[in-house]
């Protein structure tokens, strides 16, 4: 059923506040730190915490279209908001890291199931008002992810345990879920499953996926990695890094909500530079000196990430000669392969050379960046009005 009269109505709100649950899934970054402490364990399996994500991305951005088919959109939307919510309190349950990681890993798929689903869904129920929709329900997670980190960060300074806010935290946003979206239809998809893997066989599709993969290799390590970072090389207590951490969410929200008006200012050379802020302020977390100048660089880094994802994505649909629903699974294949690799890179280089000097590969990915996006300013860009509802 096609929504009538404003934006917010309640299967709005549901959508709303699944994407609130999709961040509690999404946040174990938080914790790495406290995680390592605690359980002993290894860069690599507390990277592997945050990879389930961009695993499921990649197993259903290949086959999740028949399975979404067979399953149904409702069933689909509702089995995984329950999965986030049962892998999350295996998480924040477990004393040892297999439970712990079976339980980031069921939120992780379950997670990724969620972001396939609801730009369908939300087209689909908003019609022509699905720019501002997708805005909308897109702006109220930001401010979950900050109130993780604030909350958390709190009760973990006070010298209390990460576990129960997180629980609880999770416990109400599901609740929010279920109360709002009882008694609602969520739209039921009418497409023919899709086919993606042959589109990689075309250039005008394979190029800007990559372009998708290399954004998002420079963003996310970082974002995943801040807390640990902060409080492993920055020297700040736990608190206070899992509190400083949401910096990150800020400024990558307010970067993106600010696209439209950096493009029209700088135009072709708005990847270039949003590249250059991500090298310069992996720099100064890298160099310091202090936590205040490694707060500073993570704040620039944000800053500079916020637009790379949303352009990527536009430059994909404007290029890319495929129906949107088959662009859509393009796109989950990008960010999953990226989401897998990057944070496990970090934690494999952590290991060897130092969490400080394992940062290092995200500057020269973004001066690669600059590289390509200088090359690709022949070709047409993104307007400021494609981006708008980014």
């Amino acid at each position: 059923m096609r929504a009538r009269g404003g934006i917010w109505d309640r299967l709005t709100v549901t959508f709303a506040l699944s994407f609130c649950l999709l961040v509690a899934g999404l946040s174990v970054g938080i914790v790495l730190g406290e995680l390592r402490d605690q359980l002993g364990i290894s860069g690599i399996v507390a990277a592997a915490h945050g990879s389930a994500f961009g695993v499921g991305m990649l197993v259903l951005g290949a086959f999740g279209s028949g399975f979404v088919g067979r399953l149904g959109r409702p069933r689909a939307f509702w089995g995984a908001c329950a999965t986030i919510t049962a892998g999350l309190m295996l998480l924040c349950a477990g004393q040892v890291w297999p439970v712990t990681l079976l339980g980031s890993s069921l939120a992780g798929v379950a997670c990724s199931m969620l972001v396939l689903l609801m730009p369908g869904i939300i087209a689909d129920h908003h019609g022509e008002r699905r720019g501002a929709a997708f805005a909308a329900v897109n702006g109220v997670p930001g401010l979950a992810g900050i109130t993780f980190s604030l909350v958390v960060g709190a009760v973990i300074a006070a010298g209390g345990s990460w576990r129960w806010p997180y629980a609880l935290i999770t416990l109400a946003f599901a609740a929010g879920v279920l109360v709002a979206g009882r008694g609602q239809s969520i739209p039921v998809s009418v497409s023919e499953p899709v086919d993606v893997l042959p589109l990689f066989r075309r250039a005008d599709v394979r190029v800007p996926w990559l372009h998708i993969v290399h954004a998002v290799l420079v963003e996310f390590p970082v974002g995943i990695w801040s807390v640990a970072y902060l409080k492993e090389v920055g020297g700040a207590s736990s608190g206070a890094a899992a509190a400083l951490g949401s910096i990150w969410g800020l400024f990558m929200f307010l970067g993106r909500m600010q696209l439209p008006r950096l493009v029209r200012r700088f135009g072709e050379h708005t990847r270039s530079l949003s590249f250059a802020l991500c090298a310069a302020g992996t720099l100064l977390m890298w160099s310091g000196p202090g936590l205040w100048a490694r707060v500073a660089g993570l704040t620039v880094v944000a800053l500079g990430a916020g637009p790379l994802y949303p352009l990527a994505v536009e430059r994909l649909y404007e290029r890319g000669g495929a129906d949107t629903v088959s662009l859509g699974f393009v796109t989950a294949l990008a960010s999953g392969a990226a989401v897998t690799v990057g944070p496990l890179m970090l934690g494999v280089l952590a290991d060897a050379v130092g969490l400080r000097h394992a940062l290092l590969f995200v500057p020269v990915l973004a001066a690669l960046g600059m590289y390509t996006a200088r090359r690709d300013m022949a070709s047409p860009q993104p307007t400021a009005d494609a981006l708008a509802s980014v």
